[in-house]
Formats: C-alpha cells, sequence, structure tokens
C-alpha cells in the first residue's frame, strides 16, 4: 500500500513540517512506500536538506513543488498575516501527477499519532473531500454562502479525492468562487473550500485531527464559546482526547508548541519529534501575540470557563 501526503509551507514552519514528517513516518511503517509533496513557498536550501535527510533515514520519498507554479493562478487581496501558502492546496490537481487519484493534505502544525491506514482506506470516491467538522458559526457560514445546517469542515487534514476534482473542473471553480470575493474569502482557503465543496463533503472522526479546542474544553463549553447548535458527540471528542490519529496544534488560547509559555496539555509529543529531527536543540520562539489576545488567554487559562466566558463578553460587548 502506498501512500501520498502533501504539505504546503514557506520558510519560517519548514521545521514543524520536519516534525509533522518525522512522526509520519515513525507511526506509518507498514505503507510499503510514502511520498511527501511539499509545496515550498521559498524554503532555504538548508531546510530542504534537512528534510530530505529526514526521508532519506526513513527510507521515504520527498518531491519539492515551487510556490510560483501556483501563485500566478491568484490574484488575491491577502493580509499581511496570511500566508500565501495556504492557498496552495486549492490547486493541487494541477502540480500532483495525474496517476495521483487521492492524496492526504496535512498542516505543518501536526503530529502523526498513530497508523493512518483506515484514513487512507476511506472509501471517497462519491465525495470531493473528507474531513473533520470545524467549531465556526452560523455566520461564519453564511459568509460563504453555505446553508447553516450544512457542515463546515476544518481544511488543515483533508483526504482529497484528486481523480473527482479534476473531472469537475474544481480548480476552476475556486478561482471564480475566489474572484467573485475579490479575493477577500472569509477564512480564506478554507472558506474557498467549504463554499464550493460543501455538497460532497464526507466527515470524519474527529480523532482524524484532533484540535486544541478538544484538549482545553468540554464539549459544552466548545459548543458555548463558538455558538453551536450541534457538533460531534461526547464519546466522540473523548475518544479524539485517548486516541488521536492527527494532533493539530491549533492556537486556541494555549498557544503553538514551538512557542514560549504554550500549555497544550501534549506539547512534550511536539518536543519529542522535534528532538529526533535535524532541529533538535531550536530555541523556542517568542510569543508575539496581542496584548489583548494575551490577556484573552489568561482569562481562560486561570479561570473558570463560565468566568472568563462572562468577562470576555462584558469587555467585548
Amino acid at each position: 500500500m502506498d501512500l501520498s501526503v502533501v504539505y504546503s509551507s514557506d520558510n519560517n514552519y519548514a521545521q514543524h513540517v520536519g516534525v509533522s514528517m518525522l512522526s509520519l513516518f515513525e507511526n506509518n511503517t507498514k505503507f510499503n512506500s510514502i511520498t511527501v509533496y511539499l509545496i515550498e513557498n521559498n524554503v532555504s536550501q538548508d531546510n530542504k536538506n534537512k528534510l530530505k535527510l529526514i526521508c532519506e533515514n526513513y527510507r521515504r520519498s520527498i518531491v519539492f513543488i515551487g510556490f510560483k507554479e501556483i501563485s500566478n493562478k491568484l490574484q488575491l487581496n491577502i493580509e499581511n498575516t496570511i500566508s500565501m501558502s495556504a492557498y496552495a492546496r486549492l490547486f493541487l490537481p494541477s502540480v500532483i501527477d495525474e496517476k495521483i487519484e487521492k492524496i492526504l493534505y496535512l498542516d505543518c502544525d501536526s503530529v502523526i499519532n498513530s497508523s493512518l491506514e483506515d484514513l487512507w482506506n476511506t472509501n471517497i470516491c462519491n465525495y470531493y473531500v473528507a474531513g473533520v467538522k470545524d467549531t465556526v458559526s452560523d455566520e461564519t457560514k453564511q459568509k460563504v454562502y453555505m446553508e447553516i445546517n450544512k457542515p463546515y469542515i476544518n481544511s488543515g487534514m483533508l483526504l482529497i479525492n484528486l481523480k473527482k476534482w479534476r473531472e469537475d473542473h474544481i480548480e476552476k471553480r475556486f478561482i471564480e468562487f475566489i474572484n467573485s470575493y475579490n479575493g477577500q474569502v472569509f477564512h480564506h482557503d478554507q472558506g474557498t473550500i467549504n463554499g464550493v465543496l460543501h455538497e460532497k463533503f464526507l466527515l470524519l472522526h474527529p480523532k482524524y485531527n484532533a484540535m486544541t479546542t478538544f484538549f482545553t474544553m468540554t464539549r459544552d463549553e466548545i459548543m458555548q464559546y463558538y455558538r453551536l447548535k450541534d457538533y460531534y458527540s461526547e464519546a466522540d471528542i473523548n475518544e479524539a482526547i485517548i486516541n488521536p490519529i492527527y494532533i493539530h496544534y491549533t492556537p486556541a488560547f494555549v498557544n503553538r508548541p514551538w512557542i514560549k509559555g504554550c500549555k497544550h496539555p501534549l506539547v512534550s509529543l511536539y518536543k519529542k519529534y522535534l528532538d529526533m529531527t535535524p532541529w533538535k536543540g531550536s530555541s523556542l520562539f517568542e510569543d508575539k501575540r496581542r496584548n489583548v489576545e494575551k490577556m484573552v488567554a489568561f482569562l481562560y487559562n486561570n479561570f473558570p470557563f463560565k468566568l472568563a466566558n462572562s468577562i470576555c463578553n462584558i469587555i467585548f460587548k
């Protein structure tokens, strides 16, 4: 069985690609081959060599795809805080070998904690993409013209049916959708994926994209904070916490594991795999969140949820 995986990164996130990729190899030894496609936006040669070394150590393959092959397709009005690299996943049919009919897209801020065999063998013949439901409000869905009763998926882990994307000219539909928003789609590439593909999603168990909120909030708190009418069951979320297949280090209130002061309960797992990469011994990054973000994080990390929520509702009313 052969596995095809794709990441997208600029030079700032090369270390995190290395960590995620190494954890993938460590926990997926039963695949005959694993080919990693990295859509790279000015990744340095030194970092490319480090990524190659990881692959060589595990007898796996890496293919570098220059982001310039994709960027010319888009005329985007993007804020400086949003990386252009994130849009790369929208144009995979153009840059991935046509022989590859499906591919697993993984965000860089992740650790693969177990085998991906069951996920990879999921039947998506009748779906454009499979993913895990995100924690977004009805207003977010409406901003990309989705019905509020439709599920909205997080784009940090996607099992993509490239064959169907090619057959139905999804790349062209993405470009038309982005242009209709003058390059300013809410939630950017994720909003585009949901806005265009929502009729043919396959929802997966949350263990395949265990986001930070699963570990820092109860189901009821998640529902309340994000104003959700429905979400995964408590049993499903608990299973994702106990047995996360794919850990997605979304920032939430605890920050990322490579940032000083990170309070994610699985920060040690990231550091474990980091110490197995050529980036071993790398210094932690400074916390560059705005003061207001730090204040909100402090409240939710140090006070009961209801109290923190009440204070924030008063301050930001």
